[in-house]
């Protein structure tokens, strides 16, 4: 048993409590010596970093179109299939593929002796009936003198009733007799009209003005059978673009509107067009509507060509010296950034079209100014630093 337990226990006791102040001694220390206390007023007022973005310039765009595109197959405006209405042998072929002819010009011609042989034996048959009615016209006018001295005559008691009434049998006679050449010679005139128009059958001439599309490789000495195609031609001073439309794209178009044509035969060409017919009634097989558009050939240097794929735009609006920005810059609600002097500032703008490429800008941008098109989650006055 130990002499002094209380010694030992207090020896505990003091030893935890030095030990214990060795620890709080520099946390005591900090404490009562401020001045040498670590600062964070330097991170919380560290500068922010900038944001890598992109940006483009706000321009102007000599036009801008909104609408819808379609495609299409070209036709020229009117065109036509010379066929031969009469058999016979080929005499002369005077046109071929890829000539142009003007209206009137003679296309074709086949053998048609026969036919005048059959006019000049019309025409003969004309004369001698024109001939029977002058001689009767003579007997009549003669009939008629005969006449008219009977009846002076029987006034002056030197002729009977009876010689007066055989003068105006003679005279009636002679005017049936008259009036059937007369009628004889319509009737032969109407022949040899009819056999005219039946030769003229063996030539055929150009309806139209235009370029021969085909002349089915015909020479002279081919025999011709009635209904035999001769020579196609089609006017393509105007070209026209059949489109088949739906019914929700149908209802953006009207008669009139601007067009637009493109394609791979033209590189690099826009043609212009408007629209000159819309179906009255939908294909009910394929639920679309029909729309014609006309485009001038010759003012384009006659780049199109009937059969061509081409690209039809519709010009629903269009606007010139437009101020526009690029899609991606505009973030909703008409805000924008801009970039000033490497900082982000925002805008609040008005818009009018909109196209793929370019919005166009009414108000609250000035031309030249920069505006970002990348930095997703930017606020008003971050910085900044632009992509070169």
């Amino acid at each position: 048993m130990s002499k002094n337990p209380g010694k030992k226990v207090f020896s505990m006791k003091g030893a935890a409590a030095l030990f214990l102040a060795v620890l709080l001694l520099p946390t005591m220390y900090l404490l009562r010596s401020p001045a040498s206390a670590p600062s964070y007023e330097g991170l919380q007022e560290a500068a922010p970093v900038s944001v890598r973005v992109t940006a483009a310039p706000v321009e102007r765009k000599a036009v801008l179109r909104q609408g819808f595109s379609a495609s299409a197959t070209l036709e020229a405006k009117e065109s036509v299939v010379l066929l031969s209405k009469v058999a016979g042998r080929l005499k002369e072929m005077n046109v071929s593929q890829g000539e142009p002819v003007k209206k009137g010009d003679l296309v074709a011609v086949l053998d048609h002796r026969d036919q005048d042989a059959q006019v000049k034996s019309l025409e003969a048959q004309v004369n001698a009936a024109k001939a029977e009615a002058e001689q009767s016209r003579a007997q009549l006018q003669n009939a008629v003198k005969e006449m008219e001295r009977y009846e002076r005559l029987l006034k002056e008691g030197y002729a009977t009733q009876q010689e007066l009434d055989s003068r105006i049998t003679t005279y009636q006679s002679s005017r049936a007799s008259h009036n059937r050449s007369l009628a004889a010679v319509k009737q032969q005139e109407a022949n040899l009209s009819a056999q005219k128009v039946s030769k003229s059958e063996y030539t055929l001439i150009s309806p139209l003005e235009g370029i021969v599309l085909k002349d089915f490789s015909l020479a002279p000495g081919t025999m011709i059978s009635a209904s035999t195609s001769i020579a196609e031609i089609a006017d393509v001073q105007t070209m026209k673009g059949v489109v088949r439309l739906s019914e929700l794209q149908a209802s953006r178009v009207s008669a009139g509107m601007k067009a637009l044509l493109s394609g791979d035969g033209f590189p690099g060409m826009e043609i212009g067009g408007k629209v000159s017919r819309i179906s009255p009634y939908v294909d009910t097989s394929t639920r679309t509507l029909q729309v014609e558009v006309l485009a001038d050939n010759a003012a384009s240097g006659g780049v199109l060509k009937p059969g061509m794929f081409v690209t039809v735009f519709f010009v629903e609006s269009e606007t010139r010296d437009a101020l526009t920005i690029p899609p991606h810059a505009l973030r909703g609600d008409g805000r924008v950034f801009v970039e000033e002097d490497g900082r982000a500032r925002e805008r609040i703008i008005t818009t009018g079209l909109s196209v793929s490429d370019a919005v166009q800008v009414l108000s609250g941008l000035e031309e030249g100014e920069r505006v970002i098109v990348g930095g997703k989650n930017l606020k008003e006055g971050d910085p900044v630093s632009v992509e070169p």
